[in-house]
């Protein structure tokens, strides 16, 4: 009998005892505005693909994090999800490369989902995308990605099975995401996220952070410097509707070291004044130097403090997601 033989045998035989086939490995398939282009196996349990969307210009990637179990747990089981998000300049990778995503999150019964969200594409349908159209983060993310990975995948597809979280301009899109679909997440947070648009610093920061055929980035949410302009950023402003997280456990993250962390810093306390005028209950940590948090994170805008927010927001979160055997 030859070796390929003998493989085939035992697998057929162990699929049969415990129910345990390859089939339970991810087999990803073009779909819901989605078209995969290539699927790489970076390790045993994380994935890059690269794909293209009707909703955003360009290929886009994707890394998917899969539980250690997922391919040996059997057909029944189902595993809630982590959309995680990049902040800006960033990419779906930067959780596992910059961060440490995999070895924070790896033994947990977690499906983990990071997509590309553009270098600065703020999680919104653009206003004004220029010669870059279409530019629909929003739609990408939360009418394809989201039931994409669904159909792809063994998730728990109702709101106790998904969570959201991001970092900076991650942090405001998990948000605002959550805010526009509070029926889908059980759980959302933040890390140092920009969550008040009309503070003008952050307006300064995301007007003059890049350029679009060749004018200042008022595509996301349109200009801001008049009073008759700040419409778009009104109406994508994490504060202004913070009454829509009712029912969505929150966690707030923030230092306060460096003028960027102090700028975030000052939006995330309004944020959480928000939430407490409204008897919207959200667990806020200011770590502040980072001394608090460990990790060797001192309070910075950076990936220690992120990582080490992560590591401390985690069993909140899972205490909140649902399992299905």
């Amino acid at each position: 009998m030859t070796r390929i033989h003998s493989f085939a045998v035992i697998s057929i035989t162990l699929c049969y005892l415990t129910g345990v086939c390859l089939s339970d490995a991810p087999n990803f398939v073009s779909a819901r505005g989605i078209t995969l282009r290539s699927t790489s196996k970076i390790n045993n349990e994380l994935y890059e693909l690269t794909i293209s969307t009707t909703a955003v210009k360009g290929n886009q990637k994707i890394r998917i994090l899969l539980p250690r179990d997922y391919t040996s747990s059997g057909k029944d089981r189902r595993y809630p999800v982590l959309y995680l998000f990049h902040g800006s300049a960033g990419n779906a990778a930067d959780w596992t490369t910059g961060g440490k995503a995999q070895q924070i999150l790896g033994n947990s019964p977690l499906i983990t989902v990071m997509p590309d969200g553009g270098s600065f594409g703020w999680y919104t349908n653009w206003l004004n995308p220029g010669n870059s159209a279409p530019q629909n983060w929003r739609t990408f993310h939360m009418e394809q990605l989201l039931p994409w990975i669904d159909q792809n995948l063994r998730t728990v597809t109702e709101k106790k099975g998904r969570a959201i979280m991001g970092l900076s301009m991650g942090g405001f899109g998990a948000i605002r995401y959550a805010e526009l679909y509070p029926d889908r997440f059980a759980f959302a947070g933040s890390f140092s996220g920009a969550l008040d648009l009309l503070d003008l610093r952050i307006q300064a920061g995301i007007l003059g952070s890049v350029t679009i055929d060749g004018k200042p980035l008022d595509g996301p949410f349109g200009a801001a410097l008049l009073p008759w302009t700040k419409a778009g950023w009104t109406a994508q402003n994490p504060v202004t509707h913070a009454a829509s997280l009712k029912g969505v456990t929150l966690a707030l993250y923030t230092g306060n070291q460096g003028i960027m962390e102090g700028t975030i810093r000052d939006t995330n306390y309004r944020m959480r004044d928000a939430l407490k005028a409204l008897n919207i209950p959200v667990y806020f940590n200011d770590y502040g130097n980072g001394a608090s948090i460990g990790n060797n994170c001192k309070g910075k805008h950076d990936f220690p403090c992120w990582d080490a927010a992560l590591t401390n927001v985690l069993p909140r979160m899972m205490a909140v997601l649902q399992q299905k055997y």
